[in-house]
């Protein structure tokens, strides 16, 4: 019998003993988890806390309704389970890992043949002081969303503030507002929201969606302190100065690999703070194996190690070091880094570099921008995506997407990642087959039409232009959109308008010496005008990928005012 003990009982943890007992009868697993639960969905806590789901032990079910706690796993799958119970030291010589029974104040020694760490994460500590009270917390475990619902539930909180605007902070935004209808500001260090994994230009459109439901966003600011008033509600210092009263007040400013345990072991860490595997995800420990997000993973689009702190990628983890325990080849070679998530209805995802990701990992890269439907424009449910692909130049490497709208996004997304982990290039791009339905798809595809736009622009100068470069454009805006299609959107411009259905005919006639951009509705007819523009020796054309759509989504004058600084 072969002693497993696996510390950590969420999604890598799980996965590894359920894997384990699956292989062979010959394993004796135990989990060992700090908290009260295991097995447990925190993705879904802002479903929770919005009240779109009624016992929060609902993100802990089965398919089929069972709760996985440690009767469940000791039932189905054979797996003993320690809740309230802190690993504390391992002797790694002996192999015994001490712990700590937090209920009975007891500590207990377990023998192990093989060890697993999958310890996850622990939330970033605030640099600015805060008291202690019911009414300023993180919002990253089961309690954090419990506290929340019974204040919202006994009407305590009509205004609360979210400090954060990355992945759990949007989030939480739409969780306060859309049940409870809570009045909500969300503060943000950075000039843009999702700053890791979009770019400001698409950010923006996240943004555009959250403000139009009348979330106040506070961009480039910090909190300095937080205090409480006369009646122990929180009073938030901002270093511009201002001040905000509240009810509630939600910090996130990120997770980081919980590793302190595995330090004190003497196990590898990285640059990120994460424990350095192999890809069986074994450690430099001998019989002691690491998974989820308490490790670092192999970016494969700058080949350097990286930390990806999601579900999916934990449970792929686990399942390899069980594989790996058991004697199995199979690896985890990596990831890309792909994400998604959705708010008030839009769908915002995500994989590989940003741009500035990319070039400060020292890529030569440039970036194209589309705007298409998720179907044919015929289809009554036809939405649109806005995306843009970063890539290598001399290469033509793909090196990331990002994607926003309320259709057929991952679909999309999924592809392009599978692309990027196997270094893919541009010309892979074209070469993408589809399912096309016209309930789902066009026929051609959104990855085939990226593709083409790297090509035009790399191989044919014809340049898609970007929205900073749009902002500070000293030149004539060329509008070949239909005479009854015309409005304000680009009035910030000197513009000619000069349909496609004649432009070809008056060509000939058109005499322009100066810096030209053309735009559309969403790009194509621009992209087809430039392309003609080019063919007769007009040299300084571009076009605005997007178009109007694209343009009307993120057109502000504070936005346009920090794109030209």
């Amino acid at each position: 019998m072969c002693n497993v003990i696996i510390i950590g009982g969420m999604a890598a943890g799980c996965k590894a003993a359920a894997r384990l007992s699956r292989l062979s009868s010959d394993y004796k697993i135990t989990i060992i988890e700090r908290s009260s639960v295991i097995s447990f969905g925190n993705c879904g806590l802002p479903l929770y806390a919005s009240g779109e789901l009624d016992n929060i032990y609902d993100l802990a079910k089965t398919a089929y309704g069972k709760v996985r706690d440690e009767n469940y796993f000791r039932d189905v799958k054979g797996v003993s389970v320690l809740t309230n119970t802190e690993a504390f030291e391992i002797d790694v010589n002996k192999k015994v890992v001490t712990c700590l029974d937090l209920i009975k104040n007891k500590n207990l020694a377990l023998e192990y043949d093989k060890l697993i760490f999958a310890t996850g994460t622990k939330v970033i500590k605030t640099k600015f002081p805060f008291p202690e009270s019911s009414n300023i917390s993180a919002f990253y475990s089961a309690e954090d969303a419990k506290n929340f619902r019974e204040a919202a539930q006994k009407g305590n909180v009509s205004k609360a503030l979210v400090i954060g605007g990355g992945f759990i902070g949007c989030e939480l935004v739409e969780s306060l507002t859309s049940l409870w209808g809570i009045e909500t500001t969300l503060i943000e260090k950075e000039e843009s929201l999702l700053s890791s994994f979009l770019d400001t230009e698409i950010s923006k459109l996240v943004a555009n969606r959250i403000e139009q439901k009348k979330i106040g966003i506070k961009y480039s600011s910090e909190v300095e302190k937080i205090e409480l008033d006369e009646n122990n509600l929180p009073i938030v210092f901002l270093n511009d100065g201002h001040k905000i009263e509240c009810d509630y007040v939600f910090y996130n400013l990120g997770v980081k690999p919980e590793t302190k345990l595995a330090k004190k072991t003497g196990l590898s860490i990285g640059s990120f703070g994460g424990i350095v595997v192999d890809e069986q995800m074994r450690t430099n420990i001998p019989d002691i194996w690491a998974a989820g997000n308490c490790v670092e993973v192999k970016n494969l689009v700058t080949n350097k190690n990286d930390f990806f702190a999601l579900g999916s990628l934990s449970n792929r983890m686990g399942r390899v070091a069980a594989d790996s325990i058991a004697g199995r080849e199979i690896v985890f070679k990596g990831a890309v880094g792909s994400i998604s998530l959705q708010i008030f209805n839009l769908i915002s995802s995500a994989t590989g570099l940003t741009e500035k990701k990319a070039k400060k990992s020292g890529f030569d890269c440039a970036s194209i921008i589309g705007c298409w439907s998720d179907r044919p424009d015929y289809n009554p449910d036809a939405k649109n995506l806005i995306g843009k692909v970063i890539y290598d130049r001399k290469s033509l490497k793909i090196l990331g997407l990002q994607i926003v709208g309320e259709g057929e996004v991952n679909r999309y997304l999924d592809v392009f990642a599978e692309l990027l982990a196997n270094n893919k290039t541009a010309h892979d791009l074209i070469s993408v087959e589809h399912a096309y339905t016209p309930a789902h798809s066009s026929p051609i595809s959104p990855l085939n039409f990226f593709g083409y736009m790297i090509l035009n622009q790399e191989n044919d100068g014809i340049y898609n232009c970007s929205f900073s470069s749009l902002a500070s454009f000293d030149g004539l805006v060329l509008d070949v959109r239909e005479e009854e299609e015309i409005d304000n959107s680009f009035d910030f411009y000197d513009i000619l308008n000069t349909p496609l259905s004649t432009f070809r005919s008056e060509l000939s006639e058109i005499k322009i010496d100066e810096p030209l951009v053309v735009v559309c509705e969403k790009g194509p007819r621009s992209y087809e005008a430039a392309r003609l523009l080019k063919s007769k020796g007009k040299s300084n054309v571009q076009y605005f990928g997007g178009g109007a759509t694209f343009y009307k989504e993120i057109k502000s004058n504070d936005f346009i005012n920090a794109e030209i600084d």
